[in-house]
Order: structure tokens, then C-alpha cells, then sequence
């Protein structure tokens, strides 16, 4: 079974969503469910807002941790 690319897997996924996955998948314990994320979201809307590039870094960072969890190829 080939992996998809980056686009194949975000193609139908809001910015938003994108976000959320980044952010959560290493923040839920699989054991209760519960979000072990213990960073200040306000931080993230902080960097959004005062980095104009903040959108192309975070694309690239999301694309090389979903390549190193082997969702995409």
C-alpha cells in the first residue's frame, strides 16, 4: 500500500483542521483520551499574528511531521 503525498492527504482539510491535528496528535493520552497539551494556544494565535511567514513554516513543519509518522510518503 503506497502512502498518499501531502496534497492527496490535506487536500479536503480545512487550515483549521490542520491546526488541530498538528497540535493534538502527540497531546492525547491513548489511555484516558484526555489532552496531555500543556502549551498556551494563545501563543500560537501570538505567532500567527506577528509572523508573516507563519503560514508557509507551518505547512512545511506539518508536512515533515506527518512524512515522519508515515501518514504521506
Amino acid at each position: 500500500m503506497s502512502l498518499p503525498t501531502y496534497e492527496q492527504w490535506t487536500k479536503n482539510m480545512s487550515l483549521t483542521d490542520q491546526i488541530k491535528f498538528h497540535y493534538d496528535v502527540d497531546a492525547i493520552n491513548p489511555y484516558t483520551r484526555e489532552s496531555n497539551f500543556i502549551g498556551d494556544p494563545w501563543e500560537v494565535v501570538a505567532e500567527v499574528a506577528n509572523n508573516p511567514n507563519w503560514i508557509n513554516e507551518f505547512r512545511k513543519e506539518f508536512e515533515e511531521n506527518l512524512r515522519e509518522r508515515e501518514y504521506i510518503q
